[in-house]
């Protein structure tokens, strides 16, 4: 074993969850902007800005370039989790390390009155010696006392000894494992950018161009919520592109009938009402937070079905009214609580997984942009 005391004391694995974040943040952006470019390719035809053969070789270079960034994005994710997955496990390591250190070496007053012992000394590898308790014992005990107590202070020492050199191993055997994780979420998103290529290569054309460009006026940038699709039409939410021009890994999986009935505070109210049931603070479930994070995620539809971002080109789309992807849901679903499509159940679902993993619904990254005067971002 290579990992010492001074080693683990040196450990900051909170920093793993700020990198984490960072990671996450620009797969976000990532997946804004190049779905902001693919939209304003796209809506220059819709518009009759732009026709032709050249408007197609444009619009075929766009769907490319979505999905390699969606590879790319996808692979931040990935990034994102393995930074996460072992920090409470690196915490955990670290406090039971130095704790089983800090008991073994502090001075121990056996009975009121009586003198102070001093604690055993611990090496950075881990191993444990007495004898400065034992000198004490020679020192202020009579012979007999001494000799009873060195011989249980040397099994004393043993078996400290034994827990600290124990935790050493099981965090040199976590922090491997993070590493392992790491390493690997590294190489997957190092492949991902390698499969960018070049920015400048220029996509090969038809010779035939002679279709141009009829105004140099170029769309709006559309600056609305993410575009997503619900099952009960063939567009998405007001201002955002028709479905056709989206691909990705699965059709609609949403529900055709008529949707849940009711609104979306009684939703919040009546998931809130469960979420309290199953032990959860009522102070933590912030009704305004949901209520914002809903309204730019799905604009309160239960059957939206978001079809621009890496999820959907993944074959895994985010669905219903908090947008959670299907593992998401299947991770932090309650008992009982277990479609996806239904409102309820949803925002018990990404509710959960917010405050899992955010700390609170006020850190979800979206709602404290918009509670700071930004603009929202997805979580």
């Amino acid at each position: 074993m290579t990992l010492t005391i001074d080693d683990v004391a040196k450990w900051e694995p909170d920093h793993l969850t700020t990198a984490a974040n960072n990671a996450g943040k620009i797969s976000t952006d990532l997946d804004t902007v190049v779905r902001k470019g693919t939209e304003d390719t796209a809506k220059l035809g819709i518009d009759k800005t732009w026709s032709g053969v050249a408007a197609t070789a444009a619009n075929t270079r766009m769907e490319t370039e979505k999905t390699r960034a969606s590879t790319l994005s996808q692979a931040l994710r990935d990034l994102q989790t393995a930074f996460t997955s072992q920090v409470d496990n690196l915490n955990n390591a670290k406090q039971k390390v130095l704790s089983l250190r800090d008991l073994a070496t502090n001075p121990t007053c056996p009975a009121p009155g009586a003198k102070t012992e001093p604690g055993f000394r611990v090496a950075a590898n881990g191993t444990v010696d007495a004898n400065d308790r034992i000198a004490w014992y020679k020192e202020n005990l009579n012979e007999s006392e001494a000799n009873r107590l060195t011989d249980q202070t040397s099994l004393d020492a043993a078996k400290w000894q034994s827990d600290i050199v124990n935790a050493l191993a099981q965090a040199e055997a976590v922090a491997d494992q993070a590493k392992v994780q790491v390493n690997q979420a590294v190489t997957k998103l190092q492949t991902a950018y390698d499969g960018l290529g070049d920015p400048n290569a220029v996509a090969s054309q038809p010779q035939n161009t002679s279709t141009t460009p009829t105004s140099t006026t170029t769309s709006t940038p559309n600056t609305g919520k993410p575009s997503y699709v619900s099952s009960n039409h063939n567009g998405s939410g007001s201002g955002s592109p028709s479905s056709s021009l989206y691909s990705g890994g699965t059709s609609s999986s949403a529900p055709t009938g008529a949707k849940p009935s009711g609104d979306v505070a009684k939703w919040i109210e009546d998931a809130k009402k469960a979420l309290i049931a199953m032990g959860y603070d009522p102070k933590d479930i912030d009704e305004n937070a949901i209520a914002l994070i809903i309204q730019h995620e799905s604009a309160g539809d239960p059957y939206a079905e978001n079809r621009w971002d890496s999820n959907w080109v993944a074959g895994h789309p985010s669905k219903g009214l908090m947008q959670t992807i299907d593992s998401t849901f299947n991770a932090y679903k309650a008992p009982g609580h277990d479609d996806i499509w239904n409102p309820v159940d949803n925002i018990i679902a990404g509710v959960r997984y917010s405050i899992d993993t955010y700390g609170s619904l006020g850190n979800v990254p979206g709602v404290a942009a918009v509670n700071s005067g930004g603009a929202y971002r997805g979580y």
